[in-house]
């Protein structure tokens, strides 16, 4: 006679055989499936294998051909969770497929944007170079470097982006990045070198457009810094119309006009952008620029117009923006769909924070994990495809688990970085409020000196100036195509327009 316990383990013990005969079964059979290019059932048998192995090289191996055969049935989000795991353990005796699951998420990344955050983790554990395959050197070297730069470690950032190998795909955000260490360094020519690289190897119409644009960009900012502005104008007009840097460019080529004197452009650039088609854009220092412009003519009349446009048009955006913030306070996943939700036009609340949640929803961080969001949201619709062949296995399940939590800390993430983003513009527009009353206040005192120095961009000890800049006397001629226009906008003129009125300072001041 058998006792109780004794049938218990006798039972567990028979389970723990035929599962080890069911894991040698399913390894086998995912290497038959896998020959015949049957990669749905090779996964699934992999995972069987995978989940229960007989053996230690047979977890291994099985979970290189579940990455594979999830890689070739195309759900490369899903093969990436796999090739990490053997990328973060390191370049072991015991991990045969660290090299060539490396080059994997390099070529993975090139297709679909794994995100920083996922990278990042990859590469905590220490990598000698010398065990990095050549196919995965601009990949690991590229985010490398882009780690270093956001800890603004800059010149270990350059060694790293000197090292991505030049047919990399990696090697023209290396350009890029390159060009902006330069900049930071002082050394002007060479971060021009860098971003016409990346200009000359990437066409108008390629996936890297955006980066292009943000090469001319940064070349027209970099002649604008070493104060040769019209160099800097000739570069921001080559931002095409249809860009999202566009406006941008326009704003920052205001600046450019007003340093040399040429109000009448600035004046006309600003009249683009407080058109009606850039209602919910936000550029409140426009304004601000608007009235010096104004003031610099002696036109006080509009100089209280600016300032009045401003307080008008901002208003209602304090409140509702406070409200914004301490309603999604440590709730970024809620602000994160918050900015989504404004995106994709079924916002109807916070209506004067809109310009604000527009800017956050144009940012890198917003963009990245919208990538992460699409692709993701794309496998999981793509799983129910294979369900009768992975439901008994569990890999189903498994796949939707790990798709869900990178969308959910994809969404945390950015939401976080965005919310502190949106707290940034709110204390920005309480300084530019702060400016309107001192433009003001010292308009109606008629102490134009004092207004110019406590403005000046130039001044060391105010850190906190927004105005790029100043109020320097400078006196350079620029040559524009003028449109006459009475306050009328023509979406075909945008970015064209030009004043045409005169200074009143030589004339007798009136009572104001």
């Amino acid at each position: 006679m058998f006792s109780t316990r004794s049938l218990v383990m006798f039972g567990a013990l028979l389970g723990l055989a035929c599962s080890s005969r069911s894991a040698v079964a399913n390894y086998a059979a995912a290497q038959q499936a896998f020959a015949k290019r049957d990669y749905i059932r090779s996964a699934s048998a992999y995972f069987q294998s995978y989940s229960y192995p007989k053996s230690r090289s047979e977890k291994v191996n099985a979970e290189w051909g579940l990455a594979e055969s999830l890689k070739s049935v195309g759900l490369l989000y899903s093969a990436s969770k796999f090739y990490s795991l053997m990328v973060r353990r390191g370049p072991k005796r015991s991990n045969p497929y660290f090299r060539k699951a490396l080059e994997e998420l390099g070529r993975i990344n090139s297709t679909i944007n794994l995100g920083q955050s996922h990278i990042v983790q990859l590469f905590k554990t220490k990598i000698s170079p010398s065990n990095v395959p050549g196919v995965a050197r601009g990949f690991y070297f590229y985010y490398l470097g882009v780690e270093a730069f956001s800890k603004r470690k800059f010149e270990q950032a350059q060694r790293y982006f000197n090292r991505v190998p030049s047919g990399s795909s990696y090697s023209i955000g290396a350009q890029f990045h390159l060009g902006v260490v330069a900049n930071l360094s002082g050394k002007h020519s060479r971060a021009i070198n860098h971003f016409e690289r990346v200009i000359s190897s990437v066409s108008r119409s390629s996936r890297w457009r955006e980066l292009r644009e943000a090469a001319v960009m940064n070349i027209a900012r970099v002649h604008y810094e070493t104060r040769r502005y019209r160099q800097a104008i000739r570069f921001y007009r080559q931002i095409p119309r249809d860009s999202d840097s566009w406006l941008d460019a326009l704003w920052e080529a205001s600046w450019a006009f007003f340093i040399m004197q040429n109000h009448n452009a600035t004046l006309g650039n600003i009249h683009t952008i407080h058109s009606p088609f850039f209602l919910d854009r936000f550029y409140p220092e426009s304004f601000i620029l608007q009235a010096i412009t104004f003031l610099r003519l002696c036109r006080y009349d509009e100089v209280k117009k600016s300032l009045r446009s401003f307080r008008f048009r901002y208003k209602g955006v304090f409140s509702d923006v406070k409200s914004m913030l301490s309603r999604y306070d440590g709730n970024y996943k809620g602000f994160f769909r918050l900015v989504y939700s404004y995106r994709v036009g079924d916002l109807n609340r916070y209506r004067n924070a809109w310009s604000i949640l527009d800017k956050l929803s144009r940012t890198d961080n917003y963009k990245e994990a919208g990538d992460t969001i699409r692709f993701a949201d794309r496998e999981l619709s793509r799983l129910s495809k294979f369900r009768r062949y992975w439901r008994s296995s569990g890999l189903e399940g498994e796949l939707g688990s790990f798709l869900s939590s990178k969308k959910s800390a994809a969404q945390i993430d950015a939401g976080r970085r965005l919310y502190n983003k949106g707290a940034s513009y709110y204390s920005y527009l309480k300084e530019l409020s702060d400016q309107t009353g001192l433009i003001q206040a010292e308009m109606l005192e008629g102490k134009l000196d004092v207004l110019r120095k406590k403005i000046k961009v130039n001044n060391p000890n105010n850190k906190k100036v927004q105005f790029i800049g100043g109020m320097e006397e400078l006196s350079v001629a620029q040559r524009y195509e003028y449109w006459p226009f009475v306050q009328e906008y023509w979406e075909d003129e945008l970015g064209y327009y030009v004043y045409n009125i005169g200074s009143r300072c030589g004339e007798k001041r009136r009572k104001r």
